[in-house]
């Protein structure tokens, strides 16, 4: 993670300004989610508050989801603190950064947190997004014979190792009654994985969106199963320990989940005004946001039983394919202290 930040006040998307180039739309979408930046924000330029009175939350994110969608719809405006913007390929650097104290706060899939749990990362699951949608996929090339995981007994499937996809690919390998060794993993990233499955280094790849739609546009990939069922279908936010031991940052992230709780609300009810600024803020195709948006769009909700037996359920799957040592119990790695922002949001449980 790059140092280095800058703090500047936001511009609304109808007033950005922005240069197109000429690159084709498979680089555009690649380049938009790949690397890692940090910019900052404010509530506004001429904020005559004294900078050092207010508390900064650095916040980690992944293709500009979170940051883009609180502008959007106007979250971002008042703000009584200051972000900085950390952003990530996926969640297991992000988790990372945030055990290792360089983020205070950020949404990672449900798997990236298994492994943070396991390797007593000082992190706490504090928000839980329940997706309405699969949004992991099973693809392979178009002209391959495979229609379901049994038939890549013994060949190379791509994922990224503690993803989000890890768990379809396992989950699916349980329903077919086959062993994680029954296949040949291939732990990439997915940028890599593209790469390697539009040469034909592997013959199937596990991934998320943008980068499942992505690789139907752009790699003649086909979708032969999903997560329907298999996996949580829980996004979660974290913070880390050291942020939630700081009373100031505590009252932030409290402000910070009602404005993502509104924020998701917004996006369903205004997803043909959403998905152009997203599109346009990401740099992914208008077609590859708005599949990203259906597949990942859903209502923050309270933390209770129900999304704490989910993890669960995760947790024993990974640990009884021998992926984790040992099974740690999943409401140990919950806080649920701001559920009333979120129910104060407007969610009900």
């Amino acid at each position: 993670m790059s140092e280095k930040s800058t703090h500047t006040g936001y511009t609304r998307p109808g007033r950005t300004r922005s240069r197109w180039g000429r690159l084709g739309v498979a680089a555009v979408a690649v380049a938009a989610v790949t690397g890692l930046t940090l910019s900052g924000c404010s509530s506004s330029d001429d904020e005559a508050s004294d900078s050092s009175s207010r508390v900064t939350l650095t916040i980690g994110d992944q293709v500009k989801s979170t940051q883009s969608l609180l502008e959007a719809a106007g979250e971002l405006d008042n703000l009584p603190y200051d972000i900085t913007w950390a952003s990530f390929e996926s969640g297991p650097p992000l988790l990372e950064a945030a055990g290792a104290g360089k983020v205070d706060f950020g949404g990672t899939g449900d798997v990236p947190p298994v492994f943070a749990q396991v390797g007593g990362a000082p992190i706490k699951i504090v928000g839980v997004q329940a997706r309405t949608e699969p949004n992991d996929f099973l693809l392979v090339p178009d002209g391959s014979p495979a229609r379901s995981i049994a038939d890549l007994k013994g060949k190379k499937i791509a994922f990224a190792k503690g993803s989000s996809s890890h768990g379809l690919v396992l989950a699916l390998l349980e329903q077919a009654g086959l062993e994680p060794d029954d296949i040949d993993a291939t732990y990439l990233s997915p940028t890599e994985a593209l790469s390697a499955f539009s040469s034909g280094q592997v013959d199937a790849w596990a991934v998320w969106n943008p980068y499942s739609t992505l690789g139907q546009a752009q790699a003649h990939a086909k979708v032969i199963a999903d997560g329907a069922g298999l996996t949580t279908q829980q996004v979660y936010y974290l913070a880390s320990d050291q942020a939630l031991g700081d009373a100031r940052k505590r009252e932030a992230l409290s402000d910070l989940l009602g404005r993502l709780t509104r924020a998701n609300q917004w996006s369903v009810t205004h997803a043909d005004e959403w998905v152009p600024i997203f599109s346009k803020l990401t740099k992914l195709p208008e077609p590859i946001a708005r599949a990203t948006f259906a597949t990942g769009s859903g209502p923050l909700v309270p933390i209770g039983d129900e999304q704490i037996a989910k993890q669960q359920k995760l947790i024993d799957l990974f640990a009884g394919a021998g992926e984790i040592p040992r099974a740690p119990k999943a409401a140990d790695y919950f806080d649920a202290q701001f559920n009333s922002a979120v129910t104060g949001a407007g969610v009900s449980g």
